[in-house]
């Protein structure tokens, strides 16, 4: 057993924290607003009229005094090669999201008088596995556990875990959790688990578009920033600037590494990238909560089918074998401006920022310009679950919101810093980011049940360019079905007992 990271409570932490406020201080105003003065009435008023009161940034509705006398309060987290999971930061370092994560802890640990630590559980797959033999034991050593989005309901159905609903002072609409992310984290009304700013992997494995400015100079292109910005960027002309970009550089007339492709991904992670920007998901629920296979309507087969022809008809996308979420391959040919485009979760934007060649980042295009908003992809996020044999949940509640609270003023900015580090924060990128932030999906098929539908069956289908997708759905859409329904009905029977 790994010995768990237990960060003391010094104060002078908090002295430090100005020399870091540019990673995401608290921007709160406690200043009182200033009256109009009698003094500077314009002539003929009856009255004098008070002005508008500035608004204020939300807070968490934890009372002053709720406090826990420095009790131990530990997040079990995983190591993850795709993203960044850790709570605990041991000390500060100079880079801005290692000190905010720090600060956040510290801040939190100050305003609620508990001492925070993390434990280890796992440096891979499963994480449940490692979390279940402290719940059996009946050990209360981990009071919030972070793991795979695919093994939260698998506590759950074996009674591991409680619905957030029996949690105190949560409050899942406040802008410190992610609204959007967290719809997908319930099942027939169960909240098995939720998840807000804390969460860095949350950010990590956000996907997005990468595009060469490069590229774009060369060919003459339009601003991939202004067509987002207009409501333009759309499927069709994604393909006509990856058709224009393209170009046989070694001239020996066979597609291969050497030329310019106009997409570069990993084969698993084509298809739910587009169908998600396009405003589709895999799976829907029915009216009792319970998820199904939702890509039989004509919409969904219309962007299946275009996501074909602006891959492979043009010979757009490059293929590579490598099993990573984002390989190595597409990131060296990408720095190397051998792409115009390239799949990337933010996590890995980080180890772009040494290339030469300037990059922006965009959301995936609409399906047309009927669709209203943007959409970005989360996947196979980490969740914080809390663990049955957790005895404090007064307490854990109000760690949870607290740090949620101060990771929003103090992460989230220092994220978009080191996010960012090319562009010097211009309008541009940091609107892009702020759009994708706030349009964030997560698609069951593609997290939850990823194994039956993005690994089961939809990354062959493209991987072999098989486009028959109502013949596929015909044979895979009971099995599916069935899946999610008995994964509910183990809830529901778990939740009454």
């Amino acid at each position: 057993m790994k010995p768990t990271k237990i960060l003391s409570l010094i104060l002078a932490a908090l002295l430090l924290l100005p020399l870091f406020a540019s990673c995401g201080e608290s921007k709160e105003n406690t200043d009182t607003p200033a009256t109009t003065s009698n003094d500077t009435q314009s002539p003929g008023s009856e009255e004098e009229t008070e002005p508008e009161p500035e608004e204020t940034a939300p807070k968490p509705d934890l009372a002053d005094d709720l406090t826990f006398g420095g009790a131990d309060f530990t997040f079990g987290v995983v190591d993850n090669p795709n993203a960044r999971n850790s709570i605990a930061i041991e000390e500060i370092n100079g880079e801005a999201l290692n000190d905010a994560q720090y600060t956040t802890v510290a801040e939190t640990m100050q305003a609620r008088d508990v001492k925070i630590g993390e434990y280890v559980l796992t440096n891979g797959y499963p994480a449940a596995n490692a979390l279940i033999p402290f719940i059996t034991a009946g050990d209360d050593v981990i009071q919030v556990a972070n793991v795979f989005c695919v093994d939260a309901p698998t506590l759950m159905m074996r009674g591991y875990l409680y619905d957030y609903s029996a949690v105190p002072h949560i409050d899942l609409s406040m802008p410190w959790w992610d609204a959007s992310v967290n719809a997908s984290m319930e099942l027939t009304g169960i909240r098995y688990a939720a998840i807000g700013d804390l969460s860095v992997s949350l950010h990590d494995l956000t996907y997005v578009l990468l595009f060469s400015s490069q590229i774009i100079t060369d060919n003459g292109l339009e601003s991939p920033y202004s067509l987002v910005r207009e409501g333009e960027w759309t499927m069709d002309k994604m393909k006509v600037m990856m058709e224009t970009a393209m170009k046989d550089s070694n001239g020996n007339g066979t597609r291969d590494a050497g030329d310019v492709f106009g997409y570069l991904a990993a084969t698993k992670m084509v298809l739910p990238s587009f169908w998600i920007g396009a405003d589709e998901k895999s799976m829907e629920y029915d009216e009792n909560g319970v998820p199904v296979l939702a890509m039989n309507d004509e919409r969904f087969m219309s962007v299946f089918e275009k996501i074909f022809a602006m891959t492979y008809d043009n010979e757009a996308w490059f293929k590579v074998y490598e099993d990573l979420d984002v390989p190595t391959e597409c990131r060296n040919m990408f720095s190397s401006n051998h792409s115009l485009f390239m799949d990337c979760s933010l996590f890995y934007v980080g180890m772009m920022r040494e290339m030469e060649t300037d990059f922006g980042i965009i959301p995936y295009p609409k399906f047309d310009e009927t669709q209203a908003d943007y959409r970005a992809r989360v996947s196979y996020y980490m969740p914080p679950v809390i663990p049955i044999t957790n005895v404090v949940l007064d307490m854990t509640g109000a760690v949870l919101e607290e740090a949620n609270y101060r990771a929003m003023n103090n992460i989230k900015p220092a994220y978009y810093e080191i996010s960012l580090k090319k562009y010097s924060r211009d309008p541009d990128s940091i609107a892009m980011l702020d759009l994708i932030f706030q349009n964030r999906v997560v698609d069951l098929g593609d997290t939850l049940f990823c194994s039956n539908i993005r690994d089961g069956f939809a990354s062959s289908m493209f991987g072999n360019n098989s486009r028959d997708l109502a013949s596929t759905l015909k044979k895979n859409e009971k099995v599916v079905n069935k899946t999610a329904e008995k994964m509910c009905q183990s809830l529901v029977i778990d939740k009454k007992s």
